[in-house]
C-alpha cells in the first residue's frame, strides 16, 4: 500500500511541476521563438512570475528575479531592446550609493528604476525626507542630476 500511496505522491509531484514549468513560459495565444525562450531562460534561471506579451513589433517580459522586478523589450528577431528594473538602494552600484550618501545625506532612498537601452545604463532614483521628494537621475559614473521635486502633501 504505501509503494502505492508514494507512487501517487510522485505522480501528483510531477504533474504540478510539469504545470507549473508550462505556466512559467506561457504567452497569450503568440508564438515566441524557442531560440529566444532559451536564451531567456539561460539568462535569467531563477525568474518567477513570468509574464510574455506581444506588443506591436516587440515582445516583453515582465518578470522577478532575486527580488527585482523587470521588463525586457526583445524585437522580433528576439534582439535585446531595452529593459526597465525596479528595485532598493542596496542594489546601485557603489559608486553612486557613494555619491548620493555626500550629496543628499539628509535624504533616504524610497526606491531605483534602472533603465537600459543598447549601450546606456540609466538610474532614476527616488530620495524623501519628511518634507519633499526628489528623483535624481544618474548614469554609471554616478553623475547626479535632480529631475523632479515635489513637496509633500
Amino acid at each position: 500500500m504505501t509503494s502505492r500511496h508514494s507512487f501517487r505522491k510522485f505522480l501528483f509531484a510531477s504533474l504540478c511541476l510539469l504545470s507549473l514549468s508550462a505556466g512559467v513560459f506561457a504567452n497569450d495565444g503568440f508564438s515566441i521563438s524557442e531560440k529566444l525562450l532559451k536564451t531567456f531562460k539561460q539568462t535569467f534561471p531563477d525568474a518567477q512570475q513570468v509574464k510574455w506579451m506581444e506588443q506591436g513589433d516587440k515582445y516583453t517580459v515582465n518578470f522577478t528575479e532575486n527580488g527585482i522586478l523587470t521588463k525586457i523589450d526583445y524585437d522580433k528577431e528576439g534582439n535585446f531592446v531595452s529593459s526597465l528594473r525596479y528595485y532598493t538602494e542596496r542594489n546601485l552600484p557603489v559608486n553612486i550609493i557613494c555619491k548620493l550618501q555626500k550629496k543628499y545625506a539628509d535624504k533616504k532612498v524610497f526606491g531605483v528604476t534602472e533603465m537600459t537601452t543598447d549601450g546606456t545604463v540609466e538610474y532614476y532614483i527616488k530620495l524623501e525626507d519628511a518634507t519633499t521628494w526628489i528623483t535624481v537621475k544618474s548614469n554609471v559614473d554616478g553623475n547626479l542630476q535632480v529631475v523632479e521635486k515635489y513637496k509633500k502633501a
